[in-house]
């Protein structure tokens, strides 16, 4: 799982999204976008609901939801370690 893939899980956690709407509140390009939208469907993280006016409204799935809570206690736990560390070295 890239930072990609994180990101799109994260947006659609929130609820139903188009491939639009994700490009636009993530920056990210097409091309990026569309090869983490497959891997992802690949995966069983997300699926396509419906194809309204030429865009592709993406929802995450319950085994997405599980997928992003793994990683969610892993960066959480990483940023913790990080910060400990830095506030170490700096005095913070």
């Amino acid at each position: 799982m890239d930072v990609t893939e994180l990101t799109v899980l994260t947006l659609l956690s929130e609820g139903e999204l188009s491939v639009k709407e994700i490009r636009h509140y993530s920056g990210m390009n097409k091309g990026a976008l569309i090869r983490a939208v497959r891997s992802l469907e690949n995966k069983g993280l997300v699926e396509k609901k419906v194809l309204i006016e030429g865009d592709v409204i993406l929802e995450i799935t319950d085994l997405g939801m599980e997928e992003l809570y793994k990683y969610y206690l892993y960066l959480r736990d990483l940023v913790n370690n990080m910060e400990q560390t830095v506030c170490l070295k700096f005095n913070c």
